[in-house]
């Protein structure tokens, strides 16, 4: 990546867009209430060991408070009210049990997945607060795994219809969302080959050809895992497809520019769809560990992907934040 040959000016405040400052508000607003949530229900839980999970939980997003609080006074961007410093209640409630508890914890915990998600996908002109949101995301996906497990051993949480067929022989079944899950993401990762084998007929830049031909092996790589998986459960594969595309359009026709746009949508909605997955993939923890390594190898890539197009001057320009 080649380094630039002007001097940053020190001087100038460092600035962000629209979106970015609306993430910084927003994820904060969340993160107040997953530490206000946490105080509250500790006061009623029994079960030591829950009491324990859950603190470290509120330890981990006031952390995260305590950065956003930094950088939005840092922007200058309006913060939303905080929550009390504690929360202590001595009155006990019989209905309040800790399954009811922790389904409402978990309830949360998945609301918030898809809000960081968010903020990961559109935090798009400033990479270190692109970095920080990734950090939140897999510290939010770590929360939400430690929570499902303890969960599942208390027997507090729902067990999913099994995916089955006539042929299913193994002992671990998946459930009908992780198969759909399985099914879905062969299907988008066939899409996705033949999509780049396309726009590798149409590519003039030479490092980005090479680029895109890097990226179709690691789609076949992932495309050969996810057929071992469907294979393994019985579930159906879709059409392949073709082993070439050939096209007669004119090559000038289409701009590298937007070819790398479309392949950077394609990233972020490939991030939502691995954390759907991971969300919904719980009933067989092997299942569920291939789409979190999915999701983990997509953020990285998303974060090179967007810098390499930041270099080559692709990406597009969010509206700048302007504080009064």
């Amino acid at each position: 990546m080649p380094i630039s040959i002007f001097k940053a000016n020190k001087n100038k405040a460092e600035m962000i867009d629209s979106v970015t400052a609306f993430n910084i508000w927003n994820t904060l607003r969340l993160r107040y209430i997953s530490v206000e949530s946490g105080k509250y229900y500790r006061n009623f839980i029994h079960d030591r060991d829950f009491v324990i999970l859950v603190s470290e939980m509120v330890n981990d997003f006031q952390k995260q408070v305590n950065i956003l609080e930094e950088k939005a006074q840092k922007y200058k961007v309006k913060v939303p009210e905080r929550p009390p410093s504690e929360i202590k209640i001595s009155q006990k409630l019989p209905s309040m049990t800790d399954k009811f508890i922790f389904r409402r914890i978990f309830s949360d915990i998945v609301a918030e997945m898809y809000s960081l998600s968010r903020s990961v996908r559109t935090t798009t002109t400033n990479d270190k607060l692109m970095e920080m949101f990734v950090k939140f995301f897999e510290g939010h996906l770590k929360n939400f795994e430690n929570l499902y497990k303890f969960g599942k051993i208390k027997g507090w949480t729902d067990i999913e219809p099994a995916y089955k067929s006539a042929q299913t022989k193994e002992k671990e079944q998946v459930s009908v969302s992780e198969a759909n899950h399985i099914w879905d993401h062969v299907n988008t990762r066939y899409d996705q080959i033949e999509l780049t084998n396309l726009f590798l007929e149409f590519v003039h830049d030479p490092d980005f050809k090479m680029l895109l031909k890097q990226g179709l092996s690691r789609l076949k790589d992932q495309i050969t895992m996810l057929e071992k998986k469907a294979l393994k459960y019985d579930i159906p594969l879709p059409e392949r497809p073709p082993a070439k595309v050939e096209s007669v359009i004119d090559p000038e026709a289409m701009e590298d520019k937007f070819v790398y746009r479309t392949i950077l949508t394609g990233i972020q909605s490939a991030i939502d769809l691995h954390a759907r997955a991971v969300i919904e993939a719980v009933r067989n923890d092997s299942v569920r560990k291939m789409f979190f390594d999915l999701l983990k190898e997509e953020l990285n890539l998303y974060g090179a992907f967007l810098k390499y197009g930041k270099v080559k001057g692709w990406t597009k320009v969010v509206p700048a934040y302007l504080h009064s």
